[in-house]
């Protein structure tokens, strides 16, 4: 395999994803042997976190294509090493422009039995950035689970793909206060969002579209769909009722009318982001 063709790596059916799930586990094993940490993101991330939803994502037919991590920028060096020993190159070359490379490295098998690897250091910094830095212990497999909630939710050009992540994610998890295993943290969403406007009125979109969404899934009782309300309600009841500050509202004064995301490099674009976006 070229480098050029690691940059465009092949879509799989989504019933491989025992395979994705397996070499994913075999990475973060050899990690924990070294000290370093590794967590997966996206939809192997919530695949780990929502055993019980994968009759849903299994109706997606979404495509596969790599392996996401994030990871810490301290340990990158070491992170390389390892690679190195597995039997992983660094991508690089022609094809690789400078916006993949920035808090990112790309590994991949120059033998093809393998997926390609990609690790994101300290933060997704995509439509909104989203801190990682000293939360990678809060889970062993993947990045906690509040941030892979945020993680989806801080889409713009949002796709069905990720609209039924998050009715996954939303149908399977309660939430709490403060960070408890398998719950989102409503104090840490809470804080985030009233730090910034954009990333609010963002939330606000996705919330709004996630009711639509679930509403056209057919295998969704009425009392599923009810749950995951009620869960959209208490995320948004609590973030409403945190204080904000004075730049939060002087921003929320000027709203939509200038734009209020980042954004996104093309190199960057992928954490599964397909064409076909949901559009207002």
């Amino acid at each position: 395999m070229s480098a050029d063709q690691a940059t465009q790596p092949i879509g799989e059916p989504f019933s491989a994803w025992p395979e994705y799930v397996a070499e994913a586990e075999a990475v973060i094993a050899a990690a924990a042997e070294r000290g370093l940490h590794l967590r997966l993101l996206g939809a192997l991330a919530v695949i780990k976190q929502c055993p019980g939803g994968i009759w849903l994502l299994e109706r997606t037919n979404r495509v596969l294509t790599d392996l996401d991590f994030m990871g810490y920028d301290k340990e990158i060096a070491k992170v390389e090493t390892m690679f190195k020993e597995l039997g992983y190159e660094v991508l690089g070359g022609r094809g690789v422009t400078m916006d993949v490379w920035v808090g990112r490295r790309i590994f991949h098998d120059p033998a093809g039995r393998r997926r390609r690897v990609d690790v994101f250091l300290d933060r997704l910094d995509f439509c909104h950035p989203i801190e990682l830095k000293g939360r990678l212990d809060l889970h062993p497999v993947t990045i906690p689970l509040t941030d892979l909630l945020l993680e989806k939710l801080q889409i713009v050009e949002i796709n069905e793909k990720d609209l039924k992540d998050l009715v996954v994610l939303l149908l399977e998890h309660d939430v709490a206060e403060t960070e408890e295993p398998g719950r989102f943290d409503l104090s840490y969403i809470a804080g985030l969002l009233s730090a910034e406007w954009g990333f609010y009125y963002t939330v606000s979109l996705n919330f709004d579209r996630i009711r639509r969404y679930m509403e056209t899934i057919p295998e969704l009782s009425g009392d599923q769909k009810a749950l995951i309300a009620s869960r959209i309600d208490a995320i948004w009841q609590r973030v409403e009722a945190a204080p904000k500050g004075l730049r939060w509202k002087l921003r929320a004064r000027v709203g939509p009318a200038r734009r209020w995301y980042n954004e996104v490099g093309e190199g960057y674009r992928e954490l599964g982001r397909e064409s076909g976006a949901w559009g207002e």
